[in-house]
């Protein structure tokens, strides 16, 4: 039986998948580096952080940062939800001459990187500058807001897809899946 013929919710799928696959949720810390803004991922990014980490993005997007810089030294994992995230805000910068920068990541973070094609999008470096670590605060974790899950999914896998059309095979599905669960909850709150 499929989710759509189970009746299962965007966010009732998340829930399932992280027991299937046992990520543990890791820490994401915000802070400066020159007067930049600096985003640390600590173990695993995943779609946990996605509510605070577009919120964040977008404020800093407004206030017209010019440089979004993201340390992924202690990142362990990055999930298509995380990456879809900073994918949606680094086309937002990009359209508006700013850059996203990532530094630092393992082999198997910049090879997930790359498989997704953002390395074309993301300007990416071995390594950031140094920092102080103790002007570092967390960001809030946890899928807080429930009702918002789907919408958050299907923006940012249409990122995913919208920087590379290689990745239509591998997201396609869910896109046309939260889209049609998405548009129906937008429709009856609009009345």
């Amino acid at each position: 039986m499929s989710e759509r013929e189970s009746g299962a919710k965007p966010f009732d799928v998340l829930c399932e998948l992280r027991k299937v696959t046992r990520v543990r949720t890791g820490i994401v810390q915000a802070g400066s580096l020159n007067g930049a803004p600096v985003l640390k991922v600590i173990g695993a990014g995943s779609f946990e952080h996605c509510f605070s980490l577009r919120h964040y993005c977008d404020d800093l997007i407004q206030r017209g940062n010019q440089r979004l810089l993201v340390d992924l030294m202690e990142c362990t994992y990055l999930d298509s939800t995380f990456l879809g995230t900073l994918a949606g805000s680094a086309l937002k910068l990009r359209k508006q001459g700013r850059v996203l920068q990532v530094g630092g990541g393992s082999r198997r973070v910049m090879e997930a990187i790359r498989t997704l094609g953002l390395d074309r999008l993301f300007e990416c470096v071995e390594k950031l500058g140094p920092y102080d670590a103790a002007d570092l605060r967390p960001l809030e974790s946890g899928v807080t807001h429930k009702e918002m899950t789907g919408e958050l999914l299907l923006q940012a896998h249409r990122a995913l897809l919208e920087c590379d059309p290689r990745n239509a095979p591998k997201f396609q599905d869910l896109v046309s899946y939260l889209g049609a669960e998405v548009a129906p909850v937008d429709r009856r709150e609009a009345r």
